[in-house]
């Protein structure tokens, strides 16, 4: 194959044209190149040969040698293989029969070409391409004098097509005839190309055109192409009305879809301001919606006389405040208080209403801040009637739910160890009898949860020994959907369930007593906000009180999470677990260590119906991290 490509054609007699196309014909990125060539052009039988991977693809390569050879060698007529230079064309790969035409015209504007061979290369190409698509396709070369050339060997009714054709050359811009063949050929991309390069180049404006235009652009929704076509071009100034709107219609367009910060930068893109900062509000993008209302003060200051200005500022300030607070009020609507407050704040100057942003948000460091500026140092009622009031309700309940939780996983905990224990004395029984606890025997009911689950967790697999042994099989590390990920969820919501004495009803607590870890450990950042509060309370107040009350919390949340963390180990039954506190037995002997590697296996094998997060022990945040020291009585 080496040899075919370094010395093909050069290395062979060609003997004519014919074999040559049959040769060409047959050519295929699969099949093997030199059997072809040997079969067809050397008349020999052919060998195997292995093909190599350096000249892949095949087809195209021996395509562009035969071409160029027949193109350029001194010692060839290429009229004489005309259809193998067609050939050529027809089987690279996509087939570029835009080409095949290309060269037929190239040849048709040689007075030396006789009519006849230009003839039977139509021909030719009609045993590869239907003669209405080839005509189709020469359309879409602009080439008039080929169209016709094609045009004779349709079907077609000459009135039609030349018609037509007269019409396309009446249209004096090359640009907007292309737009009309494109339109034409259903080929709408170019056409929008085509047509941002007529309004380009003229200097009037051409509504009637500019609809047409716009017609198509939105019915393709070609709205990104047509704006990258007029930003490339030299000449943006003169069409910078035709830019303008098509970057309306796409921004308007991405809003009907509610892409609104998307549809705020085309806007802005565009210098359409009030829509960009319609956009923006919606999609809640503060920053950008701010930056817009500082640019939009800006320019009505720049545009006016110095003389002037006096007089506008008041009414643009108005226009300007007016956005600002239509923006905090919406951020405070969607729950985004932090901003709302800021933009009350530094923006507005309304302090109280940023001072209730804050409070509703649970922003209590902002909200003290903001009790050192001029216009709220002094409104004491704001600081007692709103500000404790609210804040001892949140520190209140921050004590319920740490000790709900506590509660409720010590309970969740216990009841685990009960049904640890009821196993433990199950197995033990077993073994007293003189009988064995199989976990794979001991569910009654597997085949019935495989198809609830829809997971083949067991195969039997045969070894050189021809023993069997029973094994968890391996999950699929194909991804699911979310549909199927859901429906997963789903079954194992049904399958595990916190019923007494219900199948899995240790999994089930397992799960919950996940989650309640998680949760508790997640309060840390609350902990540690509210305590410094209470902390600088103290200090403004000077009582006591609010510093007793930031120990306390600190404490029991601590001592919660210490309980929390030592049970954790012992509900995952960890190797560096010593597993008989969850026994109560005393006497650690050989009976006792086979049954609790029994139930470490059997808790192994049923993690596996639970999602993955729940296998392991959820990861709990260092006391340091959270913990106050100046609250700590031993520093």
């Amino acid at each position: 194959i080496h040899r075919l490509f370094k010395q093909t054609p050069n290395s062979i007699t060609i003997k004519n044209d014919d074999d040559l196309c049959l040769f060409l014909s047959e050519l295929d990125n699969e099949k093997n190149t030199k059997h072809e060539l040997i079969k067809y052009v050397l008349k020999q039988e052919p060998m195997e040969q292995d093909e190599s991977s350096e000249y892949y693809p095949k087809a195209n390569l021996l395509c562009n040698k035969f071409r160029y050879y027949f193109l350029n060698s001194d010692d060839i007529n290429p009229m004489n293989y005309i259809n193998s230079i067609l050939t050529s064309f027809v089987k690279q790969s996509p087939s570029n029969f835009e080409g095949a035409l290309d060269y037929l015209a190239r040849l048709q504007e040689q007075t030396s070409t006789n009519s006849k061979i230009l003839d039977g290369a139509i021909r030719y190409l009609n045993y590869f391409i239907d003669i209405d698509r080839l005509y189709n396709i020469a359309l879409g070369t602009y080439n008039f004098n080929l169209v016709l050339m094609i045009s004779e060997k349709t079907q077609k009714d000459p009135k039609e097509y030349l018609q037509y054709l007269n019409e396309l050359k009446q249209i004096q811009s090359e640009s907007w005839r292309r737009f009309r063949i494109d339109c034409h050929l259903k080929r709408f991309k170019k056409a929008i190309e085509n047509g941002c390069d007529h309004f380009v180049s003229i200097t009037d404006e051409e509504n009637d055109k500019f609809q047409e235009f716009l017609s198509i652009l939105e019915k393709n929704r070609l709205y990104k192409v047509a704006i990258r076509r007029f930003l490339t071009n030299k000449d943006i100034v003169l069409t910078s009305i035709y830019v303008n709107e098509v970057i309306k219609l796409y921004g308007n367009y991405l809003m009907t879809k509610k892409y609104y910060i998307e549809a705020g930068l085309v806007f802005e893109r565009g210098n359409l301001t009030k829509q960009a900062l319609n956009a923006y509000e919606q999609g809640k993008d503060t920053e950008n919606y701010l930056k817009l209302v500082e640019r939009m003060k800006h320019e009505h200051n720049s545009s006016e006389p110095s003389d002037q200005l006096q007089n506008i500022s008041p009414i643009i300030i108005v226009q300007q405040q007016q956005h600002y607070r239509s923006m905090a009020e919406t951020l405070c609507n969607d729950s985004s208080y932090l901003d709302s407050g800021r933009i009350y704040e530094y923006y507005i100057g309304d302090y109280e209403e940023a001072f209730l942003s804050y409070l509703k948000g649970h922003e209590w460091s902002h909200v003290l801040r903001l009790f050192e500026v001029e216009q709220l140092r002094k409104r004491q009622d704001l600081y007692d009637n709103e500000f404790l009031t609210t804040f001892v309700d949140y520190y209140e309940q921050i004590l319920r739910q740490i000790k709900n939780d506590q509660e409720k996983f010590f309970l969740y905990f216990k009841r685990l160890l009960t049904i640890r224990e009821n196993l433990f004395q199950h197995i033990k029984q077993l073994l007293d009898n003189g009988k064995d606890f199989d976990i794979d025997d001991d569910d009654e009911n597997e085949d019935e949860r495989e198809d609830d689950m829809n997971i083949d967790r067991r195969t039997v697999n045969k070894d050189e020994t021809g023993s069997i042994r029973t094994r968890l099989s391996k999950k699929s590390t194909a991804s699911t959907s979310k549909k199927s990920q859901r429906r997963l969820n789903q079954q194992e919501q049904k399958l595990v369930t916190l019923k007494e004495n219900s199948k899995h009803e240790d999994l089930a607590l397992i799960k919950e007593l996940w989650l309640l870890s998680t949760r508790v450990d997640q309060l840390n950042k609350d902990i540690k906000h509210v305590c410094k509060t209470l902390y600088q309370i103290t200090t403004k107040k000077k009582i006591l009180d609010y510093e007793l009350k930031a120990e306390h919390l600190q404490i029991n949340y601590e001592k919660s999470m210490n309980g929390i963390e030592k049970c954790l180990s012992k509900i995952w039954l960890n190797e560096q677990t010593n597993t008989s506190t969850l026994t109560k037995v005393d006497n650690m002997n050989v009976q006792t260590n086979l049954i609790q590697k029994k139930i470490k296996e059997k808790l192994k094998k049923d993690l596996d119906l639970l999602s993955n997060q729940y296998r392991i022990l959820p990861t709990v945040t260092k006391a340091t991290v959270w913990k106050l020291i100046c609250l700590e009585m031993d520093v």
